[in-house]
């Protein structure tokens, strides 16, 4: 078995800034690995920006045979980088984060099961995860899924959990509360947050609690027309910056995860997830197979049936009720992520796929 490598090639279109690619980046750099930056516009159709690609991967020699890693969303500059792979042999590492077929079909729902789009998109998926070496996956549920879906080798398909970017979300100290208890969601409001039971549990709860919901997205709209009436204890906020995230979460009582009930949100830990207790405030998140693989319900965050409104405001009241169940499960969640999915532990773990024994 070969040690871990000493540079890693990441390649494509991919966002430099997207907070999963930030984290493998700073975890590698940080155990001392070289990581090559080969990008360009990921907004430019592939006949445009496979040229500059390839001429950017010669240019820098191409780490001189170190693996190429595909990032999240990147699909279709799989196959040029499988071709560059090749010639030397190098490892090629695949990041999907998603499946476009998982994404549009099971979950966002804009293209029809069976459709002439849903054959393509899970083509795509099936085509770039069979030619890389190594695919990564955000939990097991997922990587169960991609190897079953389409049929890749379930032995190359390896999880890599998220993590949290620990120059952006730190431990906070614990927040005076003014009278109202609240609340904070962020999120980019597709079918799998379950932005509708958020609404629902508001009502429920009463002015009593007050809700922070920052973002946009597929359902922001219908989330506005369901949320009429709510102005009293519900503000709107189209977006911030990330930096900005940290801010608000240190002003917010407790932080919601996704309610949805679509297949996709059965197989994801979001972002959101790791940031807050990262920064040390209790979590309320439905129960989810892909959620039971880290964390423990009760002891680390509070989990509710998904789709469930009532659920939801029960266990809201209750952390508003009882102030130390809620800084106790902020403690453990907080130390548990803390310790487990810092940079330098995720890039560990990647570092292990690729060379034997997990470092860092």
């Amino acid at each position: 078995m070969t040690g871990p490598p000493g540079e890693i090639v990441f390649f494509g279109g991919y966002d430099p800034e997207y907070p999963r690619n930030v984290i493998i980046r700073k975890g590698l750099e940080r155990l001392g690995v070289r990581v090559r930056q080969c990008r360009a516009d990921g907004n430019r159709r592939a006949v445009f920006r496979y040229p500059v690609l390839l001429a950017r991967f010669l240019f820098s020699g191409g780490g001189r045979g170190a693996p190429v890693f595909v990032p999240d969303f990147r699909h279709k500059d799989v196959p040029l980088a499988y071709l560059l792979s090749r010639f030397p042999r190098r490892r090629l590492v695949f990041d999907p984060l998603v499946s476009r077929y998982e994404t549009r079909v099971l979950d966002r729902g804009d293209t029809e099961e069976g459709s002439a789009q849903a054959k393509h998109n899970w083509n795509i998926d099936r085509i770039t995860m069979r030619m890389a070496d190594l695919v990564l996956a955000d939990t097991g549920a997922h990587a169960e899924f991609y190897a079953k879906e389409f049929d890749v080798d379930a032995e190359k398909v390896r999880t890599l959990y998220l993590g949290y970017d620990d120059t952006v979300f730190g431990r906070l100290p614990e927040r005076e509360r003014d009278g109202a208890f609240r609340v904070l969601f962020y999120g980019s409001f597709l079918p799998l947050h379950g932005t509708e039971v958020i609404v629902e549990a508001a009502r429920l709860l009463g002015p009593g609690v007050r809700f922070t919901i920052v973002g946009g997205g597929q359902t922001k709209e219908e989330f506005r027309r369901r949320a009429s009436g709510l102005e009293d204890r519900m503000e709107q906020i189209d977006g911030v910056p990330e930096r900005e995230l940290p801010r608000l979460i240190g002003e917010s009582d407790a932080v919601l995860g996704v309610f949805g009930t679509t297949p996709k949100a059965g197989m994801v830990i979001p972002n959101k997830v790791y940031q807050s207790m990262a920064c040390g405030r209790p979590v309320v998140t439905a129960g989810t197979p892909a959620i039971d693989e880290i964390f423990r319900p009760g002891e680390h965050l509070l989990c509710v049936p998904p789709g469930d409104p009532e659920s939801l405001a029960g266990a809201l009241d209750e952390l508003r009720g009882d102030r130390r169940r809620a800084i106790e499960l902020a403690r453990r969640g907080g130390n548990l992520v803390r310790e487990e999915y810092n940079p330098v532990k995720v890039a560990g773990r990647l570092l292990g796929m690729l060379g034997g024994e997990e470092a860092g």
